[in-house]
């Protein structure tokens, strides 16, 4: 059921990144434009994730045995709690970089699913925050100097 999810899942993304691309602007004149790729990758991956739902709904249909889906969606939530708790927390990053930047957002993020997923002693919680500082402000700097790319900017970088 979780493969099921996740292929629906996969399937709505495939179509958000097939709209999205098609509004890149162009450098100059070719046959190709930039979104060319990323359509064509998204058209393979909404397909693939397409066979996948069917396959998956063939296969629960076949093996469901008469449980009550409200018993079945329970026992998916608590199999992958750690999953829909990662999910939620990628949503909520999502939102911080556009109102508190790149930088905090991501130490945040890093910092809260590190925690979250593994273990809680003092010196693993030390150890996580300097790598999540360490490597978001080098990666930040890698990327706005080197490679010229600009970040999301919020109310404090």
């Amino acid at each position: 059921m979780g493969e099921l999810i996740l292929a629906i899942m996969l399937v709505i993304l495939s179509i958000l990144i097939y709209t999205q691309t098609g509004d890149l602007p162009s450098m100059n004149e070719s046959q190709l434009d930039p979104g060319s790729f990323p359509q064509l990758i998204a058209i393979l991956l909404g397909l693939l994730s397409l066979f996948l739902v069917i396959q998956k709904s063939i296969q629960l249909i076949k093996t469901r045995e008469g449980k009550p889906l409200k018993e079945s969606l329970r026992a998916i939530l608590i199999e992958h709690k750690l999953v829909f708790i990662t999910l939620a927390l990628l949503l909520v990053y999502i939102l911080a970089i556009q109102i508190i930047g790149f930088i905090i957002s991501t130490i945040l993020f890093v910092v809260t699913t590190a925690l979250i997923i593994g273990p809680r002693t003092k010196k693993d919680i030390i150890t996580i925050s300097s790598i999540a500082l360490i490597l978001t402000v080098s990666l930040y700097l890698f990327f706005q100097n080197v490679l010229q790319v600009r970040f999301p900017t919020g109310l404090f970088f």
